[in-house]
């Protein structure tokens, strides 16, 4: 067979079976489009439920810091009153 025939033959078989794996995925996908739309479904339920928890840890852990900064807001101006009550009887 001559070169150019056997070239011709090559890009043929390659175009043929890139067409029938192409008709082979249309076929998959049009039979599994309900399973792959049920599952977009719970992956998107999924990010929602995981970011609302998020979400409420996040604002458990601002409230935590407020109450610690609160707390030791208290601690300090306690101390500082201690001090001043301590000053004048020291200089005495």
């Amino acid at each position: 067979m001559p070169r150019a025939e056997l070239k011709r033959m090559g890009i043929a078989f390659a175009v043929a079976t890139a067409a029938v794996s192409f008709l082979a995925l249309d076929a998959i996908v049009d039979v599994n489009s309900s399973a792959i739309t049920k599952r977009i479904e719970t992956a998107q339920s999924s990010i929602v439920q995981s970011s609302i928890v998020q979400s409420s840890i996040v604002q458990s852990s601002i409230v935590k810091v407020a109450m610690s900064q609160h707390e030791l807001a208290s601690a300090v101006q306690a101390w500082a009153r201690r001090g001043h009550q301590k000053q004048p009887s020291a200089i005495e």
